[in-house]
């Protein structure tokens, strides 16, 4: 009995055992059928939401889950072509928007909202000699360093609001003698959520405005202050030589006045255009291997004549064997005869004008000094301004027109040279003018009419 009951039990025990690990296979199986397959769906779709719409189902099978991954599959393929056709008409909005914003003729900057550039256009590049891919990221401060600029974007970060910022900005561009003027608009680039995402700033180049006001300001100023006189004088002889019997002395006196007036509104007028051609870039600039030495000895014969009137004593070293420099003749011997003709007309009778010619290291030194009534301090950081005079009791008794200084300053400048000053009330001034030597020099555009006109404007300033 005991034995039957013993065998009973083991047979069941046997059953159950080979039950749990059917259990357990069945489980398993199930498990990799479906478990594991929707373990790859998660993933892939997870790689989706992440972009990526390379992803593929491999299941083959001819169940539900096949038929599913299939159809996932199908979904990929149209999700990936409709993707390429956004992400390629992106691209090709963009790449318009970019082909209109590099073309356009004003300056475009775009700055992210930090200030780091994210583009810029062919106006910027040319303007400043800038590369965008070597600006690319940079700050805007940083590569365009100007306080005007500067200003700009900080009014601009500090407002909230859709309006536009403008303000003009004066910068010396590269390559350039006199500061070039723009109108700088900011504003900023909002997305639907109105986040800041870009700043655009376009600058439209108003120097060639800047120059036609103030070329007409000078202008009047020419007619008012410095036009009138000789004019004045002209109409007034000349009605006294119509209206009045006069001796042959005085015919001859008048007759001297309207002329020297006349050849004094004559050298006015041709200062002021030679300046006006300089500023503009347009003087006719021809550069040669010249030798000042030569120059500056065919010019003191003209100097010493006029010297002479004033019994004034010209003491000239010229140094022996000097190497050329590359100038204009015609223009650099202006230079010359107005130096010379300044210190002789400020100089009292009987003093002594020094003139020397040298060379120091890369450079040719040209001074002249006389030992004149000299000029205030205060007026000497605008003795080169047009039109500027001192305004000094002893000074204005001689005549001139205020350009001479100016326009030497214009053509030193011209020579990639400078021009110093210095002077002290009652012991005279020193003129200074380094030019280099050996050193290539861009020739301007122009006529040859302002040349002509040079050689005949010596000692008239």
């Amino acid at each position: 009995m005991f034995a039957s009951f013993l065998g009973i039990n083991l047979e069941f025990f046997i059953f159950l055992l080979f039950g749990i690990l059917a259990a357990f296979l069945g489980a398993w199986y199930f498990a990799k059928k479906i478990t594991v397959p929707l373990q790859h769906f998660a993933k892939s779709a997870t790689e989706i939401a992440r972009g990526d719409f390379t992803q593929k189902i491999e299941i083959n099978s001819n169940d539900e889950i096949g038929r599913l991954a299939r159809i996932f599959n199908y979904m990929m393929v149209e999700l990936r072509r409709l993707n390429e056709m956004n992400l390629n008409q992106i691209i090709s909005e963009r790449a318009k928007t970019r082909a209109v914003i590099k073309n356009i003729t004003d300056g475009v900057i775009v700055t992210d909202p930090r200030g780091n550039i994210m583009m810029i256009n062919a106006a910027v590049e040319e303007w400043f000699q800038i590369e965008e891919s070597r600006v690319l990221e940079r700050p805007l401060d940083k590569v365009l360093p100007n306080e005007h600029l500067e200003n700009l974007i900080q009014d601009m970060r500090q407002e909230p609001g859709f309006r536009t910022y403008a303000r003009e900005i004066s910068i010396r561009l590269p390559g350039k003698r006199k500061e070039s003027y723009f109108q700088a608009h900011s504003g900023w680039v909002y997305d639907q959520d109105r986040r800041r995402i870009a700043a655009v700033t376009i600058f439209r180049d108003i120097t060639r405005e800047k120059e036609v006001d103030r070329m007409k300001t000078e202008l009047v100023s020419l007619v008012a202050h410095e036009l009138r006189s000789p004019l004045t004088s002209i109409s007034g002889f000349a009605e006294l030589l119509l209206d009045t019997p006069l001796n042959d002395n005085s015919i001859y006196e008048y007759s001297k006045i309207i002329k020297q007036e006349s050849d004094r509104l004559s050298d006015l007028v041709n200062k002021f255009l030679d300046l006006t051609r300089i500023e503009a870039g347009k003087m006719d600039f021809r550069p040669q291997p010249l030798q000042l030495r030569e120059l500056i000895e065919g010019i003191l014969y003209i100097a010493s004549s006029h010297a002479q009137t004033k019994n004034i004593i010209l003491d000239v070293k010229l140094q022996d064997e000097m190497d050329p420099v590359l100038a204009d003749s015609k223009l650099m011997s202006e230079v010359v005869l107005n130096l010379l003709s300044n210190a002789i007309k400020y100089s009292p009778r009987d003093t002594t004008i020094k003139l020397t010619l040298r060379e120091e290291a890369d450079s040719v030194i040209l001074e002249v000094s006389d030992q004149g009534y000299g000029i205030p301090e205060k007026h000497l950081g605008r003795i080169f301004d047009k039109f500027f005079r001192v305004k000094d009791e002893a000074a204005q008794e001689e005549r001139g027109t205020g350009l001479g200084l100016s326009l030497v300053k214009e053509i030193v400048e011209l020579h990639k040279g400078i021009i110093k000053v210095e002077s002290t009330i009652g012991n005279g001034s020193v003129f200074r003018v380094i030019l280099p030597r050996q050193r290539s020099i861009q020739s301007g555009d122009g006529n040859g009419e302002a040349h002509d006109r040079m050689a005949h404007s010596v000692i008239q300033e």
